[in-house]
């Protein structure tokens, strides 16, 4: 699919929607990167009514999903989030600032577990809870060894490689992450319903054990959220940016992949 297909489509899913449609695709973290490039997009635009965001990402930074949102919203009555296939952990918590999220029979959703850089092997991303599910563990073994020498054996070497420093940072991490889904959620997707809004934040932030869990469209409404089902041609036109979008960043990395092996 060439350029001019995919502004095809974007102007038939606008058309469609009765929105401006901005995209972010990408399989890089979510970071404060994005903000200047989409306010010069959104100052460009100038103020709609409307505006829909095609979202496919699978999280990254904490801070940087309340940013966005703010930002789109100074330019917007209206914002909904569109997501053809993944908006997973960060991005998922972007989706709470929106008035509705629109999902098909593929897309997910999943638990906000924000990525924070790997203590020693910086170029490593892990989920922040990872590291107070190791505490857990190493807590259970405690109690439930009844050899306390063993037991520190067992936990000694463990706990010498957790920073104090750093286990606090990753506290204020997962701390931040309920903050910013309890302020989206009453300040946007249930404004309407604040009575919902701890319960919606507890299941997001703590109720899923895998980082990578995938929230469908009917399990999302079911926890709370403004699901808007897209079908027939609305579905058909969602889904094919998808895989124009894809067949995009695949045509990149292979000309990247080329360039690194004439370089070599």
């Amino acid at each position: 699919m060439n350029a001019e297909e995919r502004i095809g489509f974007i102007e038939r899913l606008e058309q469609l929607r009765n929105s401006k449609v901005l995209v972010y695709f990408s399989y890089t973290p979510l970071d404060d990167t994005i903000i200047i490039p989409l306010y010069k997009q959104l100052k460009e635009m100038g103020h709609t009514k409307k505006i829909d965001l095609i979202l496919h990402s699978y999280g990254g930074a904490v801070d940087t999903p309340y940013k966005v949102v703010t930002l789109i919203r100074e330019f917007c009555d209206e914002f909904a989030v569109i997501v053809p296939f993944v908006a997973k952990s960060a991005a998922s918590m972007l989706v709470l600032g929106a008035d509705e999220v629109v999902m098909g029979p593929i897309s997910e959703l999943g638990p906000i577990d924000p990525l924070v850089t790997h203590p020693v092997y910086k170029d490593i991303l892990i989920p922040v809870q990872a590291v107070w599910h190791c505490l857990d563990y190493l807590q259970r073994s405690v109690i439930n060894c009844s050899d306390l020498e063993v037991a520190s054996f067992m936990v000694t070497p463990l706990l010498n490689k957790l920073d104090p420093w750093l286990i606090g940072d990753y506290e204020k991490t997962i701390k931040a992450s309920r903050q910013y889904a309890e302020t989206l959620l009453s300040s946007y997707m249930l404004k309407d319903d604040t009575e919902r809004v701890l319960s919606v934040t507890q299941a997001l932030t703590e109720g899923y054990f895998s980082h990578g869990y995938p929230i469908g469209r009917r399990e999302a409404r079911e926890l709370g959220l403004k699901v808007t089902e897209a079908n027939g041609e609305l579905w058909d036109v969602i889904w094919k940016l998808y895989l124009g979008y894809e067949e995009l960043f695949k045509v990149k990395e292979d000309e990247e992949k080329n360039k690194a092996t004439n370089k070599s």
